[in-house]
């Protein structure tokens, strides 16, 4: 009896060290065409679901998406609401094609590259009432007001 209390306290504190990637998360960017990505995702234990929308000042996409989150990072799947942006139209998911891992405050994704990943973009949380930080990387430096 005692030893089932002691398993079952190390279980609790140890799945309690998974971060939380539950919210709205966005990223902005009006410069160079404009980059604009928002997440709204629900995390149940080490399952993550939700939806997606990427797109530019001139076309865009949105979907859903699926994921999981192993140790510190959430691994990413998506799939399409219209089949755009090589995503196969929902329900079908891709494989896993992206990261995401909270540091200081900012969801930072990592995209997937060849057999590799690259730190891309940092999401802010999304509250309402509150402007998302506007990424300032400008090509042309008078695009960065």
């Amino acid at each position: 009896m005692v030893m089932t209390l002691i398993t079952s306290c190390a279980t609790t504190a140890s799945a309690s060290k998974s971060p939380s990637f539950s919210g709205e998360w966005a990223y902005a960017k009006k410069c160079d065409l404009g980059h604009y990505l928002s997440l709204h995702l629900q995390q149940h234990g080490d399952r993550v679901t939700g939806d997606w929308s990427e797109g530019t000042n001139v076309r865009g996409n949105d979907g859903q998406l699926q994921g999981e989150v192993r140790g510190d990072t959430l691994y990413v799947r998506y799939c399409s609401d219209d089949g755009g942006k090589s995503y196969s139209a929902c329900p079908a998911f891709s494989e896993r094609e992206d990261q995401f891992k909270l540091e200081e405050g900012q969801l930072i994704r990592y995209e997937k590259y060849g057999s590799s990943y690259r730190r891309t973009v940092a999401l802010y949380p999304d509250v309402t009432g509150k402007d998302v930080p506007y990424d300032k990387d400008c090509s042309d430096p008078e695009d960065a007001q």
